[in-house]
C-alpha cells in the first residue's frame, strides 16, 4: 500500500483539488463518484488536524459479488432475505464466508478488516472509538 502526501488548499468554494497521478494510481479518474469520510477529534474545541479518507461509491446493490468466471459463466450468491434476517443480519452487512471441512459458515464481516493498518493507527493515536469507525463506514460506505 502507498500513502500519498500532498499540499493543496481549499479554495473559496470549499474545494480541495488533488493531484492526478495519486488519483490514476488509486484507480480514481475524472467524474467517478467518491465517499468522503472526515475524521475529526470530537473533544477539541478546534480542530487542528482533520483527516479525510476518499473510497469510491459502492456498486449497486444489483450487481454481481465478483467477476468471477467459470467456463464463460457469471458466478454469484444471492442468500434469502428471511434467511439474513434469521441470523440478525443486515442485507447491507458486508458477508464473510469461512469454508471447513463438511461445512460452510456465511458471518457478518467485521468491516473495520478492510481498514488498511495505518488508517487503524491512525484512528486509535486520535483516540475515536472503533464502533465510532464502523458506524461511519456503514453509513457512508467504504471501499478500501
Amino acid at each position: 500500500m502507498k500513502l500519498f502526501k500532498m499540499v493543496t488548499s481549499v479554495d473559496k468554494h470549499g474545494r480541495i483539488t488533488l493531484q492526478t497521478g495519486a488519483l490514476d494510481t488509486a484507480g480514481l479518474k475524472p467524474g467517478d463518484e467518491v465517499n468522503v469520510t472526515l475524521a475529526v477529534d470530537d473533544d477539541a474545541d478546534e480542530n487542528t488536524c482533520p483527516q479525510i479518507v476518499l473510497t469510491p461509491i459502492a456498486p449497486e446493490a444489483d450487481e454481481p459479488l465478483c467477476d468471477c468466471q467459470e467456463d464463460g459463466v457469471e458466478i454469484s450468491l444471492t442468500l434469502p432475505d428471511l434467511l439474513l434476517e434469521a441470523a440478525e443480519i443486515s442485507e447491507a452487512s458486508a458477508l464473510e464466508i469461512v469454508c471447513a471441512p463438511g461445512a460452510i459458515v456465511i458471518l457478518e464481516a467485521d468491516i473495520l478488516d478492510n481498514l488498511p493498518d495505518e488508517l487503524h493507527e491512525l484512528f486509535a493515536t486520535l483516540g475515536i472509538n472503533p464502533d465510532t469507525v464502523r458506524e461511519v463506514m456503514r453509513k457512508e460506505g467504504y471501499f478500501v
